[in-house]
């Protein structure tokens, strides 16, 4: 028989090897915790357990969000609202030093109020983006890592389908868990510009103005139409997702169908509605949803048996026992997540620590919409932290001939510690994000 002490130390050291070893997070966590339910207590009762576990995740309602929110951002990645919003945002930041790389981040953040796609987000802009900027002789590392940093924001800004798995799981609801990251997401998007501006004024060089010649010749009135134009389509889904929510004229689930029939229209609207696009958004669309799913299923697995032997009571106690206040423990947790940040996936973090650690905070008297709020912003730093830093490697893929591997990490580093000085800000002050969702939905 395994002593709960011994199944701790032995399911997360398992976990370690078995990512490390570049296995599907999903196998990981579903063998180990079919693994360690049969030693346990036998292939009789796992095979009992298996259904019921199983049974439970897939019949979450809020798990239906999911594939339209994906089909959502998949459809509005071909539809090419991007690129003209970014040739607006082009120029009307353009004449401002740093001008090219703040109009990537503010277009960043529009696109991920209309998707929460990571992978998607980063390789629109860095198409986009990247190579404006380097033509213009940008600093690499500025360029390469606002592009990164900006493509995370989809992570955190509503509709996010982190937030989506994170709400259910720790008992709050999904409509308070989005509007209650709608700050922070927009705080961390103002970091970003606060510190472009201030890096390009200290080392002009780093982000060029555009020149007289290169500078639009037309009216600002002209400007500011064609801007209402290029930025309608992410005005349209805003208020097809959060407005319907806002309103009371939808739920969450109910939500998502709008937005994803929005995508729709807007694609057709721009042209871009097509059987091959279609085809390749459903395949998009059921790749990822398929991909959420089974790591959801072999989490759930893992954390059943792991829960099932007692090992989220040796943590808490073993927590307790380390003579911390509460908020020392909040600050061990948020190191364990970042550390766990640098080798896994957000989705398998989330599914790990949520049923082992919520719990534990929610007993130290912490409100869980604020907890979830300042863990899911910390958790963009997983796209950024070496060695499985998502957003460098998909940025690198597409990067322009000349950007190295080295110029994505330096460029990354700045933007990691301002993602930690907003969670920072998030833990200080509360109202960051429970005002919202108490103002809203009350």
């Amino acid at each position: 028989m395994i002593t709960p002490e011994l199944a701790v130390v032995l399911m997360f050291a398992a976990v370690l090897v078995g990512v490390a070893s570049g296995f599907p997070v999903a196998f990981v966590f579903g063998g180990l915790g079919v693994l360690f339910g049969i030693i346990t207590w036998g292939p009789q009762q796992i095979l009992y357990l298996l259904p019921i576990r199983s049974y439970g995740v897939l019949s979450e309602y809020i798990f239906a969000c999911v594939p339209l929110f994906v089909f959502m951002g998949c459809m509005i990645e071909r539809a090419g609202i991007a690129e003209r919003a970014y040739e607006i945002m082009h120029q009307w930041f353009g004449p401002v030093k740093g001008g090219l790389a703040i109009a990537t981040v503010v277009i960043c953040t529009l696109f991920a109020a209309t998707t929460g796609i990571i992978g998607a987000s980063v390789v629109t802009m860095g198409l986009l983006a990247l190579p404006a900027m380097v033509k213009r002789n940008y600093n690499k590392p500025l360029a390469t890592g606002c592009v990164c940093a900006g493509g995370t924001l989809g992570i955190i800004i509503p509709p996010s389908i982190m937030l989506i798995i994170y709400a259910p799981m720790a008992g709050v609801s999904v409509a308070r868990m989005l509007f209650a990251a709608i700050i922070p997401g927009l705080l961390l998007a103002g970091l970003y510009i606060v510190y472009i501006l201030i890096a390009c004024l200290i080392k002009p060089e780093w982000g060029p103005a555009l020149s007289k010649e290169e500078r639009p010749k037309i009216h600002l009135l002209s400007m500011l139409r064609e801007g209402l134009i290029g930025l309608f389509p992410f005005i349209f889904l805003v208020l097809a997702v959060l407005g319907t929510i806002f309103f009371g004229l939808a739920a969450p689930t109910e939500a998502a169908a709008m937005g994803a029939l929005g995508a729709v229209l807007l694609t057709f609207l721009y042209g871009k509605l097509n059987l091959k696009n279609l085809q390749e958004t459903v395949f998009s669309t059921l790749k990822i949803s398929t991909m959420v799913i089974f790591v959801a299923l072999g989490a759930n697995l893992f954390t059943g048996t792991f829960l099932g032997l007692g090992g989220g009571d040796v943590i808490g106690e073993f927590m307790k026992g380390l003579g911390f206040s509460p908020w020392g423990i909040f600050l061990l947790v948020l190191t364990i997540v970042f550390l766990l940040g640098m080798m896994m996936d957000w989705i398998g973090i989330i599914f790990l620590i949520v049923p082992i650690f919520g719990p534990l905070l929610a007993s130290l008297g912490f409100d869980p919409l604020w907890a979830g709020t300042v863990i899911c912003v910390l958790l963009q730093t997983s796209f950024l932290t070496p060695p499985f830093a998502f957003s460098i490697f998909y940025l690198k893929g597409i990067a322009p001939p000349g950007v190295t591997l080295g110029d994505i990490y330096k460029g990354v580093i700045p933007f990691v510690l301002l993602q930690i000085f907003g969670t920072a800000l998030v833990l200080a002050y509360k109202p960051l994000a429970l005002w919202l969702p108490s103002m809203i939905l009350k």
